[in-house]
């Protein structure tokens, strides 16, 4: 049928409706072009790297089945070091890396430490530092030491360009799976298939949002995302709501100018743990629930409403898997 952004019909690969990088495994068969493709992989890459620790906490596995790693600070206090460089592997485990650093002491002279996870690598620093005149102290170490690491997952990418293009895409890529790519590329949907090229915030049709509402109409995790669509031959409009990891939710106005002989709704929920669709029992239809969307209740481009909004769900998660979890609160 040709590309869902831009209609070519050349070079066409499969699109997924959630990336893949989070989970994702839906696909519209040769949905997008190699252009746009990578034109979207641009906007990907940046909330893939923005959500790294989440993914990592969450342990969703990428196309390859591999959780990334997640970048930590550590602290060992046997030592008293603390802002350690390490990371968080995919199996969960903690990974501490060799680092150099320099201070100065009372005295003003200045001083360079290092750690070192190996014998090797210390004795080759110390011979570096003694070939250069210095006076080089070893520390002993304990044959068992204690490590505390943290990382730090928060929202900051939602109100991004990026996250917004996201997820109209993932809006007219759902169009595409439950209706078929004929539709989807009807004319109707052009303002939506805009986004790609659009570098303007204030241009998208997306807003991110909070609705306590949407947030009781069924049971919510971290694993979900989901697309809940509307689509009103009264009033010529169409809507969706899509919603990524359980609470982080954008309202995609994907037409303005509906022309179908009749009104359509549907929703797509995907769980990323199991890598499958589900129905979940949602206590309102679509056309209800972003009516209400709509309504005074939601509180649109709120980050704090949002975190408010998602933060529950990531605590009842980690509450469940022994994870210590504590707010960050902002100094002035």
């Amino acid at each position: 049928m040709g590309c869902l952004f831009c209609r070519s019909e050349e070079q066409l690969t499969n699109e997924h409706v959630f990336p893949a990088f989070m989970g994702g495994e839906l696909e519209v068969r040769n949905g997008s072009c190699e252009r746009c493709n990578r034109d979207f992989g641009v906007a990907e890459a940046a909330i893939k790297e923005a959500a790294t620790p989440l993914l990592n906490l969450l342990q969703i596995e990428n196309r390859e089945n591999v959780v990334p790693n997640a970048r930590l600070r550590a602290e060992i206090r046997d030592l008293d070091m603390k802002n350690l460089p390490a990371f968080m592997d995919g199996g969960g485990n903690i990974k501490l890396l060799d680092v150099v650093r320099e201070s100065t002491n009372e005295d003003g002279k200045r001083l360079r430490q290092g750690f070192f996870l190996t014998k090797e690598a210390g004795d080759r620093f110390a011979e570096r530092e003694r070939a250069r005149g210095h006076q080089v102290a070893e520390r002993e170490v304990p044959s068992e030491i204690v490590i505390e690491a943290t990382y730090t997952v928060t929202l900051d990418f939602i109100a991004s360009l990026h996250a917004r293009k996201l997820a109209a895409k993932i809006a007219l890529t759902a169009i595409a799976l439950e209706y078929g790519a004929e539709f989807a590329l009807t004319p109707q949907f052009d303002e939506l298939r805009a986004v790609r090229t659009t570098e303007s915030i204030k241009e998208l049709p997306v807003r991110f949002f909070a609705n306590p509402g949407l947030m009781s109409a069924y049971l919510h995790t971290p694993y979900q995302h989901s697309v809940m669509c509307y689509l009103s031959a009264g009033m010529h409009k169409g809507w969706a709501l899509v919603t990524l990891f359980g609470g982080i939710s954008y309202l995609v106005t994907i037409t303005e100018n509906y022309t179908y002989g009749g009104s359509r709704q549907f929703s797509i929920f995907f769980d990323a743990d199991a890598k499958r669709r589900f129905n979940p029992v949602v206590l309102a239809n679509e056309m209800t629930l972003i009516g209400h969307v709509l309504s005074p209740a939601t509180k649109f481009e709120d980050p704090t409403a949002v975190h408010e909004q998602w933060s529950p769900i990531l605590s009842e998660f980690c509450a469940k898997k022994g994870v210590l979890v504590e707010p960050i609160t902002e100094t002035r």
